[in-house]
């Protein structure tokens, strides 16, 4: 009877949305999965029945009149869309942002998972809950990632780093271009002319300190200590008098000729506001001594006294590292650098624990409008063991912005980075965000153990669900690449877990409708039992 086929639509109704609520009931049940993708549930008409029409020309808007038959279920599909992170503060627990699946390994059979609860076996091998093996690319002694291979991913907690020279010290900073100082006389009294202050232009017999004036061909020689503790071979004169052979009048006159003769002597001489000032050109502590003015001629001049106003000093910056030999021993090496001059510094180094510097132990710095002019020097040195042991000194690395120049400012240079380190202990291990898995060391080093593989899947609505939060490949998926994060666009977040991404308000509202969808095929099922019974019911 026709009535049996609204009857079959209103069964095919229950059975579909009796298909839909079990995968509400499955989205709300895994709410708080790790990793867990909710799926949803989308429909499809049965096969409709042709009835033909009476009488229906070949103008007649239609040919037949089609009865639906009921409904099935079209498919079921998984949202993998990315699901919130919550922070555990563990590092082993993993979260992917962005595409990609973790590779876990059980019993020869790959599988992907978006879920990282990760951690480490009592043999070192990273597992999830479950037990099954993550897989990574592994790395040799010297950090280099085999990327050809899938392996289970194993982290010797007991290994050790071996021991690397230093070969590389970089120094950076600043050296204070008046770390030395000059030593330097001056007149205890002032020149002065009618009591003013006298000027370089002023007459040497106008001076009050002159008695008697000068007058052609006296002779003026300044009694002066060098700054080497001797005397001059040729002694300073100046020939008064503006004729022939003379050397002039003025103050101005007598001060320039004095500088002729000294200036190769390392000596200069000045006049400012009536005040001489005599300084040695070579930094650092010297003898440099003026002890008067020797008159021979008519003239006569009460020449003053000169003091030290400042010594001079030999100022120097020590630096210091602890480097390390072939072996990993430690040594402390220490450079002290001394200012000879205004653009002129040498080194000296040596080992705090008496190591023999066999070459390389001094040496010159040059500096040209404070910028340094060498790029480094280089030191050997013996360590106990008898083994030869070379290290470059980096003055400054521009490329990674690293300055050494000679300002006037501060000092502030000092040891920045030396690239030796000793024997090593495992001690922590940490992911980074494109998977790297690095092992710490006590020594202070940092060495890649580790990649933690993704997978790439081309059709991820063909990979197929197993238990435990697992997918397997199909042959729907296509193809399936495995990498690093950072090929894929993605990236890896320790100490984060990737939650669901059930949501809760939309399945309750698929739920209220699916309840009502469901209720409305079973009046369906039931007015048609009643049709059927007044159908029956006909005969009486």
């Amino acid at each position: 009877m026709a009535l049996l086929k609204s009857m079959n639509s209103g069964v095919s109704g229950l059975n579909a949305f009796q298909k839909k609520m079990d995968v509400i009931g499955n989205n709300i049940a895994n709410v708080e999965t790790i990793g867990f993708k909710s799926s949803r549930v989308t429909f499809s008409q049965l096969m409709s029945k042709n009835e033909a029409r009476s009488g229906a020309g070949s103008n007649a808007p239609q040919l037949t009149e089609q009865i639906g038959l009921g409904v099935r279920v079209g498919s079921i599909d998984r949202d993998f869309s990315q699901g919130a992170l919550q922070s555990t503060g563990m590092n082993t627990d993993l979260a992917i942002e962005g595409d990609g699946f973790f590779v876990v390994n059980n019993n020869g059979q790959n599988y992907f998972s978006r879920a990282g609860n990760f951690s480490f076996n009592k043999d070192g091998f990273l597992v999830s809950g479950d037990g099954n093996m993550i897989q990574g690319f592994m790395a040799d002694a010297n950090g280099n990632v085999n990327t050809g291979t899938l392996e289970d991913l194993r982290i010797d907690f007991e290994g050790t780093v071996p021991p690397k020279r230093t070969e590389v010290v970089t120094v950076g900073g600043n050296l204070n271009s008046t770390t030395s100082t000059y030593r330097t006389l001056q007149s205890q009294s002032s020149l002065k002319v009618s009591g003013n202050s006298a000027q370089a232009s002023s007459l040497l017999n106008d001076l009050d300190q002159t008695s008697t004036s000068f007058v052609d061909g006296d002779i003026l020689t300044l009694d002066i200590v060098l700054p080497d503790g001797t005397t001059p071979t040729v002694p300073i004169t100046f020939n008064y008098g503006a004729g022939a052979g003379a050397n002039g009048t003025t103050i101005e006159d007598l001060v320039n000729h004095f500088n002729t003769q000294l200036s190769p002597l390392d000596v200069s001489i000045s006049l400012v506001d009536g005040v001489l000032s005599v300084k040695s050109t070579i930094m650092g502590e010297t003898e440099l001594e003026v002890r008067g003015l020797d008159i021979v001629g008519t003239g006569s001049i009460n020449f003053p006294i000169f003091n030290t106003i400042n010594e001079g000093s030999t100022g120097s910056h020590t630096i210091s590292t602890t480097v390390f030999d072939t072996l990993g021993n430690q040594h402390s090496l220490i450079v002290r650098i001394i200012q000879e001059a205004e653009d002129s510094w040498t080194y000296e180094a040596s080992f705090l624990d008496g190591e023999t510097i066999t070459s390389g132990k001094t040496g010159n710095i040059d500096f040209v409008n404070g910028d340094v002019v060498q790029s480094n020097f280089e030191l050997s040195y013996e360590s106990s063991n008898g083994t030869e042991n070379t290290i470059t000194i980096g003055l400054g690395d521009p490329q990674e912005g690293i300055s050494f120049n000679q300002y006037g400012g501060s000092t502030t240079l000092k040891a920045l980075s030396q690239d030796g380190y000793g024997q090593g202990k495992l001690i922590d291990v940490g992911i980074s965000g494109d998977g790297k898995v690095e092992g710490v060391y006590d020594n202070g080093n940092t060495v890649p153990l580790a990649f933690l593989a993704l997978a790439d899947v081309q059709n991820v609505n063909g990979l197929e669900q197993v238990t435990g939060g697992l997918f397997k490949a199909s042959s729907a998926a296509g193809e399936i690449i495995t990498g690093f994060a950072s090929e894929m666009g993605s990236s890896v977040a320790s100490g984060f877990l990737e939650t669901s991404n059930v949501d809760l308000a939309r399945e309750f509202t698929e739920m209220i409708t699916s309840q009502r969808a469901y209720q409305s095929n079973a009046r369906v099922i039931t007015t048609s039992d009643e049709m059927l019974v007044e159908a029956v019911n006909l005969k009486r």
